[in-house]
Order: structure tokens, then C-alpha cells, then sequence
């Protein structure tokens, strides 16, 4: 059998999301593509307000909102919106807003590969089930692949909103309590290096460099956003105008006085019991960094709580304390969502542990990687080779058949909760044509190190 070209069969992404704007006009409705907005466009200011009001959030005005302007335009936002026809964008909010941008995503220790990310997305309600947010999405999605980018990325304050478009929740965040009273003993030697404490607007290089080491050493992060820089600096104009609002930042250094760890917390308060403080952002790029920040912050006098709401997989943190219960995950969700859109360049840009071969069918309604797909491994290169469609997926071969979005799910390994394809075979939600395909499926592509979303976007 010749095998077919990566280009699937069936509905075009394209066509689709055409299609989908079209179908805006029959309800007076016209998505408009603003482009990247500076600071002094009107129609940011008015772009910015439904985003906010969208969110059930206060608009923000003066300078908060200049600042907010600046660091969207630094990172370079496309502003899609939905308007009525003839509504002149620097006067009127829209209807809809969405917006997305290109950011570098880690998807294995040492490898990167530019993904398109998407955020701010909102439906005013007197514009809901008109097709509004599927013409942005697939009009966003159509550009990102017209544009090579290989994977598209998203955060979700709704878990059930995005499986339609083919996203798959692929890192999770953790919210962890950590018990600090009577100064807890940690497992180990003394981590090495020192600890200071800093003002964290006094660090701004330091932060920028350190979170360029701890990145790619991260799979399922990205580069955080311009607006992230006035918040670990504590200059975030919408809080106290800029001047502070408490936050620390603990700073290991080695023996050699190079920066190997940073953590940014606040304490909360008199009136919280018991006394807590909590971490808003930790990086580490060595293991005594690590022990070093912790020990650090379990030491903290008065403090007898520390609260962490992006905290790491379970593993290393709780290996730190003699008394592992310290430790407790009292909440945790979905947290970062892909969407492969190029299923061989997005095979080509992660790292693999060892070689191996498997044949999936995967079902996709946009048509991006839609197909019976041979995945193979060798020499540490990931390629895919489309056989047909996938609804030949038994006579081609296939071991397993699943969705687009399951699929972007465990593009990168998968994450803790036991998602990958054996539970899911188990759970049903994906079917084992061949015995055993899931288990080779889930060994194919394990990561690297554990998945973990260093920040939001």
C-alpha cells in the first residue's frame, strides 16, 4: 500500500472556519481581526474592558491600564473580535473577544518548539449559541496551521469548553498545604549555597535569566508573559499603584554566587490563622536550589503554613520532609490544554526515551490530524507516516482509535492522574483494537521528566 501525504483526507480547517464565519453574518454578527494593538489604540482600551467584564473582573483604568496595553503589545497578542456590522472597534467593546500569540513550549528537557497560544477568550451573553467562540477558534487554529506552528496551547476556566476543538488537558496544577509549625525536619544533607532575601523589583535581571535555565528544563511550560514581569516584580500598577504589595523573593545562590533558585511569596496576614504565607512563583534549576528555598521558607519564623497554588507533580516535594504528611494536595485541576494541529511535526519536536513503533487511528471533526497514523521512534527522532483514514483503522493496522483531543493530551507523556492510554483503554474512553497497544503506546511517549505548567497565560 503507498502510503498517503500528511494532509488528511475529508474537511479542510480552513474551509471549516470559513464556513463558521460565514455563519456569524446570518445572525448580524462579523468577526473582525485587529491585529496586534498598541498601548495608545482605542480599540485596546475597548478590547480590554470586555475582556475584564467577560471575566467578571474590575476594568482597569489609568495606569493599570496602560501597563496591562504595554505588556499584551510586548508579547506580540493578535485580538480577534466579534462585532455587529458597521461597529467601529475604537467605540465599541465587542462581543466576543479571543486572542492569541506565539510563545516557545517545552516538550522535553532541552527541546522547545514555538506553539500558538490562545487566552482572554469570552462570549458576551446576548451573543451565546450563534457559533461565536467556534468561528474565532477555528479561525485562531486555521492560522496556526497555515502559519507551521505545530501545536496550539490554552488554560481553561472551564474544563468541558475545549474537547471539541481537539484540546486535551496535558499538565495539571497542584494547590499544596505544607505544615511549617515546630520546624519540621527535612530528609538529607544541608543543601549548598546560600539563601538571601530580596526585593523582588530589585531583581528583575536576575529572575528574566534564571527563568530562561529553568524553561526548557521544564516539559509542558511556557515562556511566561510580559505582563508576569510587574507581577514578580511587585509593580503591578492595578495593586497599591504600583508600589508594593508585600511580596519576598528568597534567592539561592551556589558556592560560586551564581543564581540557581528563586521563590516570590507574601504573608497573608495577622488575621489568617494559622500564620501562612503564600509561594506565588518558584523556580529551581538544581536540586540544592530546591532544598535550599525550601528549607528556607519552612524556617520562616511565625510562619506555620505554607500555601503553593502552582505547586510541581507529587514527588520531590514531599521527599523533602521526614514527615511526608506535611505535605497535602487539597485541590488540583486540569491546568495547561494542547491541541496538536501537524501530527509529524509535532512527533518531530519532542525528545523520546527509547525506540518503538505503534499504529493509531485518530479521529479528528477539524480534519488537522485526522488518520490512521504509523508513530516511530528511532535513534531518538520521532516521525509519522499517515496510512489513510481513520476510519480504515482496523484494516491498517491500528492498535488503538481515539479523539484529536485525547490524542493532544498525551502528545507529551501525560500527566500523574494516570491518563495515559492504558487507564483510558480501561476507562473506555478509547479503544484497544490490538492487546497490549496501549501499554506501547504509553512506554512510546513517556517524558522526559515530569509535565508541570510553570505559569499561566
Amino acid at each position: 500500500m503507498t502510503p498517503h501525504t500528511d494532509a488528511p483526507e475529508g474537511p479542510s480547517l480552513r474551509r471549516l472556519a470559513d464556513a463558521a464565519e460565514a455563519r456569524l453574518g446570518e445572525h448580524g454578527l462579523a468577526l473582525r481581526d485587529l491585529g496586534v494593538l498598541g498601548p495608545e489604540d482605542p480599540a485596546a482600551a475597548h478590547f480590554a474592558a470586555a475582556v475584564e467584564r467577560g471575566f467578571y473582573e474590575t476594568v482597569p483604568t489609568g495606569a493599570a491600564l496602560r501597563q496591562q496595553l504595554e505588556a499584551h503589545a510586548a508579547d506580540g497578542r493578535r485580538r480577534l473580535g466579534v462585532y455587529a456590522p458597521g461597529d467601529d472597534p475604537a467605540a465599541r467593546r465587542p462581543a466576543a473577544t479571543f486572542e492569541d500569540f506565539v510563545q516557545p513550549l517545552t516538550t522535553w528537557p532541552g527541546r522547545t518548539v514555538d506553539a500558538w497560544l490562545i487566552t482572554d477568550v469570552t462570549v458576551s451573553p446576548d451573543a451565546r449559541r450563534r457559533g461565536v467562540l467556534r468561528a474565532m477558534m477555528l479561525r485562531s487554529l486555521a492560522d496556526a496551521r497555515d502559519a507551521g506552528l505545530c501545536a496550539a496551547a490554552l488554560t481553561a476556566t472551564e474544563a468541558a469548553i475545549y474537547g471539541r476543538f481537539g484540546f486535551g488537558a496535558a499538565t495539571r496544577w497542584h494547590a499544596v498545604r505544607i505544615d511549617v509549625s515546630g520546624a519540621p525536619a527535612l530528609t538529607g544533607a544541608p543543601a549548598g549555597g546560600r539563601i538571601t532575601v530580596e526585593e523582588p523589583r530589585e531583581i528583575p535581571g536576575l529572575v528574566d535569566e534564571l527563568y530562561g535555565r529553568v524553561l526548557p528544563a521544564t516539559p509542558g511550560s511556557v515562556q511566561r508573559t510580559a505582563f508576569s514581569v510587574p507581577r514578580w516584580e511587585d509593580r503591578e500598577a492595578s495593586r497599591n499603584e504600583g508600589r508594593g504589595s508585600g511580596l519576598y523573593a528568597a534567592v539561592h545562590r551556589d558556592d560560586a554566587g551564581r543564581v540557581q533558585g528563586v521563590a516570590l511569596y507574601r504573608f497573608e496576614g495577622w488575621e489568617k490563622e494559622p500564620p501562612t504565607i503564600t509561594v506565588t512563583a518558584f523556580l529551581a534549576a538544581t536540586a540544592d536550589a530546591r532544598r535550599g528555598l525550601v528549607h528556607h521558607l519552612a524556617r520562616l519564623d511565625l510562619v506555620e503554613r505554607i500555601e503553593w497554588g502552582r505547586a510541581p507533580e507529587p514527588g520531590w516535594l514531599e521527599a523533602l520532609f521526614v514527615d511526608e504528611r506535611r505535605v497535602s494536595r487539597h485541590r488540583g485541576s486540569d491546568d495547561l490544554y494542547l491541541r496538536v494541529l501537524n501530527l509529524p511535526a509535532a512527533m518531530a519536536a519532542r525528545g523520546w526515551a527509547g525506540d518503538g513503533e505503534v499504529v493509531v487511528a485518530v479521529e479528528d471533526a477539524l480534519g488537522a490530524i485526522d488518520g490512521t497514523w504509523r508513530l516511530t521512534v528511532r535513534q531518538g527522532r520521532g516521525a509519522a507516516e499517515r496510512l489513510g483514514p481513520a476510519a480504515d483503522a482496523v484494516g491498517l493496522g491500528a492498535g488503538l482509535r481515539f479523539d484529536a483531543a485525547r490524542f493532544s493530551a498525551l502528545w507529551l507523556g501525560g500527566h500523574s492522574r494516570g491518563a495515559g492510554a492504558a487507564v483510558l483503554a480501561e476507562a473506555g474512553v478509547l479503544a484497544e483494537l490490538q492487546a497490549g497497544a496501549a501499554d506501547a503506546f504509553d512506554a512510546l511517549v513517556r517524558p522526559g521528566r515530569p509535565l508541570h505548567t510553570l505559569v499561566g497565560f
